[in-house]
């Protein structure tokens, strides 16, 4: 059962000639409903994208599986991308499938939902037994895993997942993700001329650069990096600015050193804030907790052997960013990213590999199959 390379090429294409920046998904969700329903898969939406302002919701598709001592699965992909794709002009070189005009391809993660297709197709053109398997493809991923923060875990109709959003080498299993806290920071000072009275105000933005200065920020360990991202304040250059405003995270794998470091960005705020007879305003929020599945765990003992099936090496590798996979673990529905062929995401140098998605399809389908084995 091989992957039909010219067909899987066509709907990869077909899904990134939509331009589906997150809350735009409509497009290619309905292109996907309609692929999907042809090949006998039930398909649902949620009230995502009314909650979120967008078009469409999370795409849920089920077909019931004929080996039913089977565990169930599930398959998961984005379709929303980093940033719009309106004037895409497509590439092909050989192996190599990028942009050519000055955007982002929306490889991350349309070239995990064409494999995922694909190897759906494969299993329903040879009608070869298999067990539940249900499909999960999200909206508003690329702004904080929106999409799947609002899909309800009762329609999670799973006992193991799989996320396709990491990349090469074809074969790696993400095992560990960090969580992340979100901070919003407002330091209020007090205002005056610059140059006349300067010692009647209180800079804010002072205060800020002191405590950025004293903080512990990038690496921190291993396990554990923060940033401070945006800083927005002032009113005039003659002006002693009385307010201003940053935004910023810290990640961890370890939730007790995420904990930490967030403690300590805010106490460092705050303390450099009144320092200078300021104050902090600031607001943490999780937006998703970590993961960490060991070798041992069913659902990567499931992966791996399908990899191995499938002729491809499989490593197991800790993750510094978050995906869907955060959410769903979170739910309680042990869930494993496979890598695929996205290069250079999030940039206008994007690429994948032709090669890549078919050993992805490949790998889909070797799940499909441990996973029907393993009911004997």
């Amino acid at each position: 059962m091989q992957p039909d390379s010219e067909r899987l090429l066509d709907t990869f294409l077909t899904l990134i000639r939509f331009n589906t920046p997150s809350r735009s998904e409509k497009p290619a969700m309905d292109w996907v409903e309609s692929y999907l329903s042809q090949i006998g898969f039930t398909v649902t939406f949620d009230d995502a994208g009314e909650k979120l302002g967008g078009n469409v919701g999370n795409l849920m598709a089920f077909k019931p599986g004929s080996v039913k001592e089977a565990p169930g699965i599930f398959f998961s992909s984005h379709l929303d991308t980093v940033e719009a794709t309106p004037d895409l002009e497509i590439q092909i070189d050989g192996d190599v499938i990028s942009s050519k005009s000055d955007t982002i391809l929306g490889a991350d993660d349309k070239c995990g939902v064409a494999p995922i297709l694909e190897a759906m197709t494969l299993l329903f053109e040879s009608k070869e037994p298999h067990g539940d398997i249900q499909l999960l493809l999200t909206i508003c991923e690329e702004i904080g895993l929106q999409g799947a923060k609002r899909l309800d875990p009762k329609h999670i109709n799973a006992k193991y997942g799989f996320v396709l959003d990491a990349g090469p080498p074809v074969g790696n299993l993400t095992c560990a993700s960090p969580g992340q806290n979100s901070l919003k920071i407002k330091i209020i000072g007090k205002p005056a001329h610059a140059g006349a009275a300067p010692e009647e105000g209180i800079s804010a933005i002072q205060a800020a650069a002191n405590a950025v200065a004293e903080m512990k920020l990038g690496r921190i360990d291993a396990e554990t990096t923060a940033n401070i991202g945006i800083i927005h304040g002032g009113t005039g250059r003659n002006i002693i600015p009385a307010e201003v405003t940053l935004i910023g995270e810290a990640r961890s794998r370890d939730a007790e050193k995420l904990k930490l470091q967030t403690q300590h960005m805010v106490q460092t705020f705050e303390q450099e804030a009144t320092r200078l007879g300021a104050r902090a305003e600031i607001s943490v929020t999780q937006e998703y907790g970590s993961y960490r599945l060991s070798e041992s765990d069913p659902v990567v003992l499931l992966a791996a052997a399908a990899a191995k099936a499938a002729g491809l090496p499989c490593a197991l590798v800790e993750s510094g960013g978050g995906s869907d996979a955060n959410i769903f673990n979170g739910h309680g529905v042990p869930t494993v990213v496979l890598a695929t062929g996205m290069e250079a995401i999030h940039t206008h140098d994007e690429l994948c590999r032709r090669s890549d998605m078919e050993k992805d399809a490949r790998w889909i389908v070797e799940i499909v199959r441990q996973a029907a084995a393993s009911a004997g």
